[in-house]
């Protein structure tokens, strides 16, 4: 039991990870501080208004001082800025139109035109050159006669099918057969009916 014991003791202290202690600063005590400083309400300075003021100024003074060849005035000179700009947005709207216009001849063209029965080809033996995989039936024999065949086969099936109809013996359009009230589903067949 001493042993049990004593391996469990070694156990549980592994198992504990010791960290480092900080010893204990007194240098910041609540208690230490009698007076506490009111808040005081800080604004900005007159300097940083006059700078902050300065960019816009000095860009404002630049515009006007700029030199013009034209010898314009400074209002002058923005109004036909803008006036140069809207004749900009008249020429792109004409040009616009314009495109519209082809645009819809072109259609109208095209609407009007047949289209080829025939593609025009440089080198037409290219049609019979290709891979020995997947080729249509009837591409490289003549099957002509298979074709008859069937032919003939559905015709005859045609005419069997009218005969049946004429003669109110075609299956499709015969009454359902009720099943007999009471009657077993599991030992019912298909083709008996019962």
């Amino acid at each position: 039991m001493q042993a049990l014991r004593r391996t469990a003791v070694t156990a549980s202290r592994q198992g504990r990870t010791t960290l480092s202690r900080q010893t204990r600063r007194y240098a910041h005590d609540e208690h230490a501080h009698a007076h506490h400083a009111e808040p005081v309400n800080e604004s900005f300075g007159k300097g940083f208004w006059v700078v902050l003021s300065a960019f816009p100024a000095g860009y404002t003074l630049y515009q006007i001082s700029r030199y013009d060849p034209d010898d314009r005035p400074y209002f002058t000179r923005i109004i036909g800025k803008y006036t140069d700009i809207q004749e900009q947005i008249s020429e792109r709207n004409n040009l616009h139109v314009r495109m519209i216009e082809q645009a819809g001849s072109d259609r109208v063209l095209f609407r009007s035109t047949e289209p080829n029965e025939y593609v025009d080809m440089r080198f037409p033996e290219i049609m019979s050159v290709g891979s020995p995989y997947n080729v249509p039936a009837g591409s490289q024999t003549n099957i002509s006669h298979v074709i008859d065949k069937y032919r003939r086969e559905q015709v005859a099936d045609e005419e069997a099918k009218l005969e049946a109809m004429r003669n109110g013996t075609l299956k499709a359009e015969q009454p359902i057969d009720r099943l007999p009230k009471g009657a077993d589903l599991r030992n019912f067949s298909v083709n008996s009916g019962a």
